[in-house]
């Protein structure tokens, strides 16, 4: 069985790619650093925390902080264009989450911009909480 953090990761970059608004977008790692210009933009999904409340013997509660970025180019309009991205984002991050069974919640939508007016990149990050039930102790 693939690990729940895998299928979160797999589901949220394939409704990525499929949506027409991200056509011109190159999926890379979310780790992914000093990215240039040329390559913009792009987009990435990571997993990078979980927390774990122990409800009984045999069951947990675990809450997966999942993380949808993008990063694009753009002029003095670019903070309201990632305002624009933000949206499909939030609806397919949650359908997306969803139809995985699990609870999920947008937690926080952050925007970092950086750079001259000539040449800004922009940065959009927003942080979904997934929340799940698991046997314990977890089997492979």
């Amino acid at each position: 069985m693939t690990h729940y953090r895998s299928q979160i990761r797999a589901a949220l970059k394939l409704a990525l790619q499929v949506n027409s608004h991200f056509a011109g977008f190159t999926l890379k790692s979310a780790w992914a650093q000093n990215i240039d210009a040329e390559t913009l933009p792009v987009m990435g999904v990571a997993t990078p925390r979980e927390t774990k409340d122990q409800d009984a013997l045999d069951s947990a509660e675990r809450g997966i902080t999942a993380i949808i970025v993008l990063k694009r180019l753009g002029g003095d309009d670019l903070e309201e264009v990632l305002d624009d991205d933000s949206v499909p984002v939030e609806n397919l991050g949650l359908a997306t989450l969803r139809t995985l069974s699990f609870g999920a919640v947008l937690e926080s939508t952050d925007i970092d911009i950086a750079g001259s007016a000539e040449q800004r990149i922009g940065t959009l990050t927003m942080v979904f909480r997934v929340v799940l039930s698991t046997p314990e102790p977890l089997t492979p």
